[in-house]
C-alpha cells in the first residue's frame, strides 16, 4: 500500500463515561479540514459492498459510527504522484477515525460482519439531483485492481 495524495486519516475524540459516550466528528479537530455543506448518516447491512464512486469537486469525509468497515481508495488521477495506488483501510468503532477523500479518487466500502455499519458522511458540497458530481462503476469493474 502507498499513500494517496490528499487522503487524510484522523483519529476522532471519543469520550466515554458511565452513561455512554460522545464522539466528536467535526470541530477544531483538524483546522485544514474542508468546511461542510451536507452531513448525512447511512446504514449498510453486513457483507454489502458499495463501490465504486468518485466526485469531480466534492471532498468526502467518512467516519464510522458503529460496526466494522473495509474502505478502499484507488487513485487514477493523471496528475497524481501516486497514480495507480490502492489504499485499503480497516475501520472499527473501537478506534474511531474520519477519512478525508479528495475529489477524483475512486472509493468504495464493505460492511464487515453481520451487524452492519453506520457511517456519517460529511461532504464539502451539497447533493444536487440536477447537477450530479459523481461517476460510478460496478464493484467488479476491471479498471480498479481490487476484488471484494
Amino acid at each position: 500500500m502507498s499513500e494517496i495524495e490528499g487522503v487524510h486519516v484522523e483519529r476522532l475524540k471519543l469520550v466515554r463515561n458511565e452513561r455512554g459516550h460522545l464522539l466528536e466528528v467535526c470541530g477544531e479537530i483538524d483546522p485544514d479540514a474542508p468546511r461542510f455543506a451536507q452531513v448525512y448518516v447511512t446504514f449498510t447491512r453486513g457483507g454489502i459492498v458499495k463501490a465504486w464512486y468518485r466526485h469531480h469537486h466534492q471532498i468526502d469525509q467518512i467516519a464510522l459510527l458503529s460496526g466494522r468497515l473495509e474502505l478502499v481508495l484507488y487513485d487514477d488521477r493523471a496528475d497524481s504522484a501516486a497514480g495507480g495506488s490502492l489504499l485499503r483501510l480497516e475501520l472499527d468503532e473501537s478506534e474511531p477515525k474520519i477519512v478525508r477523500i479528495p475529489a477524483l479518487v475512486w472509493h468504495g466500502f464493505r460492511a464487515v460482519g453481520p451487524a452492519g455499519t453506520n457511517l456519517i458522511h460529511v461532504n464539502s458540497e451539497p447533493y444536487r439531483e440536477d447537477h450530479l458530481d459523481e461517476d460510478r462503476i460496478a464493484p467488479d469493474d476491471p479498471a480498479i485492481p481490487y476484488s471484494w
